[in-house]
């Protein structure tokens, strides 16, 4: 870090420049989401990364830089958090787009997560690192970030408790399912490499089986948490990164590829507005 002549401190430079906050996004409608809503339309180039910021900067200092992953899944997500840190050392890593909400023994929605609802991750779990062993499955681990505590304790909570999601649509939902407040839940999210939509599969059930206090399913979460884990190579540069999943559908519930694809640019919308939030929280107290 660099200590400046008024006395407080920049952070340090990557290959392209500074940022405060990375907003990685998977799938265009999250993408499309995310830039509309922050007004995001000029590019910058990276040496393998397009990155998209408010404003041109002669010194290319950014409060906020979006991008997108090459692709779907754990392994190039890792892969675009491994760039941005590279090119602008962001402070804080914000993954924001869609996920599938876990059900409970009666087919609805755990802690009555529905379609629209936001879910704010504290603990990310792995759902493939797994040992057969005598018809029973065990949990392997490795070494990953869990989202920032510091941050969920003093920005996600409050925000949760006092941002209405209803008061600040700019889109509008496809339907208006009974009993859905569009609220924002802070709670367990799981990762996977598949696409989990099948009610009647014997194979997700015992995958999902030991995860009982997750909310939501997504094929990102990990690899963001492994890269930010392992990007940590110095002493001067401590990267955090924070989930926010908007909920596309229910994924033990019947027509759940129907759900998605009506819902996802909702979902990917009211994840946009909660990330918004924290974001702008985030920045007022680091200018």
């Amino acid at each position: 870090m660099n200590n400046t002549s008024n006395g407080s401190y920049e952070g340090p430079r990557g290959r392209v420049g500074r940022t405060k906050v990375a907003i990685l996004t998977i799938i265009d409608e999250e993408f499309e989401a995310v830039q509309t809503l922050f007004d995001l339309q000029h590019y910058v180039s990276g040496p393998g990364t397009a990155y998209f910021v408010a404003n041109p900067s002669p010194t290319d200092e950014f409060d906020v830089v979006l991008l997108r992953s090459g692709d779907r899944t754990n392994i190039p997500a890792a892969k675009a958090v491994q760039d941005v840190m590279e090119d602008f050392r962001p402070q804080l890593i914000v993954l924001v787009g869609v996920a599938g909400g876990l059900c409970d023994d009666k087919n609805k929605g755990r802690d009555g997560i529905h379609v629209g609802d936001v879910l704010i991750a504290d603990f990310v779990s792995y759902v493939e690192f797994l040992k057969l062993d005598g018809g029973h499955l065990r949990m392997r681990n490795f070494a990953i970030d869990h989202p920032s505590v510091p941050i969920r304790e003093s920005l996600a909570f409050p925000l949760s408790k006092t941002f209405k999601i209803k008061d600040h649509l700019v889109v509008q939902p496809p339907a208006d399912p009974p009993n859905a407040p569009l609220k924002i839940h802070i709670g367990n999210i799981v990762s996977a490499e598949k696409v989990l939509g099948d009610v009647d599969s014997p194979v997700q059930k015992d995958l999902l089986q030991p995860f009982d206090k997750a909310l939501a399913i997504d094929m990102e979460s990990i690899g963001v948490a492994k890269a930010v884990c392992s990007g940590r190579t110095s002493s001067w540069y401590h990267p955090r990164y924070v989930i926010v999943r908007g909920i596309s559908d229910l994924v033990s519930a019947e027509e759940n590829n129907a759900v998605r694809t009506k819902w996802k640019a909702f979902a990917a919308h009211t994840a946009a507005l909660v990330a918004k939030g924290l974001i702008t929280k985030f920045l007022s107290l680091s200018s």
